[in-house]
């Protein structure tokens, strides 16, 4: 074996540096290495996906725990495979809904940790809640409109509308 002086010292910086480099990147990474995992893994059954995707979030209480890994068709239901942060607790009672995130229509699945003890089954469907579709509303809406009485909504705003003739327009 060489003394350290005879060694080859730019052999030596450089793997000083690419130790030090790679020891800094694991540190900055450390939630994120493979084999570190921080989170537990569940499954909810639900009547539809409603426009749920692989990848989108999952929240407890509004804030981020994790994400769903897969959505997949189960007979006649849809199974929802989801992970959450290992430091939440999800009860033997907890519920899982599909809502809308934004505007544009992106989902996210919140779960709301319920009952004792903790999780070890799929969340069966008489706990999920598929998300509200504009054809369930456009559907609704017509089931109120045809209940209507239009001689009365007819006979109101004329009222209000004779009631507002004379009132000055700065009102």
């Amino acid at each position: 074996m060489k003394p350290f002086a005879e060694r080859n010292t730019f052999l030596i910086g450089l793997s000083g540096i690419a130790l030090t480099t790679g020891l800094a990147v694991a540190a900055l990474n450390y939630d994120k290495l493979p084999f570190r995992t921080a989170t537990d893994d569940y499954s909810a059954y639900f009547a539809e996906a409603g426009g749920l995707r692989t990848g989108a979030p999952v929240q407890v209480a509004g804030f981020r725990v994790g994400q769903v890994s897969s959505v997949k068709l189960d007979g006649a239901q849809v199974r929802v495979d989801f992970d959450v942060d290992d430091d939440i607790r999800l009860g033997d009672l907890t519920e899982a809904h599909i809502r809308t995130k934004s505007l544009l229509g992106s989902k996210v699945l919140e779960v709301t940790p319920r009952g004792p003890g903790r999780l070890s089954e799929t969340i069966p469907m008489d706990r999920t809640k598929s998300p509200y579709q504009l054809p369930d509303a456009l559907g609704d809406l017509s089931a109120t409109i045809s209940g209507l009485d239009t001689d009365t909504v007819s006979r109101s705003l004329s009222t209000l509308a004779e009631t507002f003739q004379n009132t000055p327009p700065d009102l």
